[in-house]
């Protein structure tokens, strides 16, 4: 695994508060070849959630909020298992669990 990668997840920067192991557990899911936090923006926004935004060239964009914060996240995933893993990551995250 490159540099600045454990357990599947880019840790150069900084990751909302309560992101870190949700991620981890979204780098486990087959098919997810990498997992990379993007920029942190602040918000308005109130509990903690994450959710697939749309596809990228490479993979899947997913946004993560929590508390105040929302934080882009990118995951490098093969275009033939796209669907599947948004699907899993929804099954996850869904709001109200």
């Amino acid at each position: 695994m490159p540099k600045h990668f454990k357990k599947g997840v880019k840790r150069e920067h900084h990751f909302l508060k309560g992101l870190e192991k949700p991620l981890e557990e979204i780098a486990q899911i087959p098919g997810v070849k990498k997992v990379i936090p993007g920029r942190i923006y602040a918000s308005d926004s109130r509990g903690f959630e994450i959710k697939v935004t749309r596809e990228t060239q490479t993979g899947l964009k997913l946004v993560a909020k929590s508390d105040g914060s929302v934080q882009e996240v990118f995951l490098v995933v093969d275009k033939k298992d796209r669907a599947w893993v948004k699907g899993r990551i929804e099954m996850l995250f869904r709001k109200g669990d």
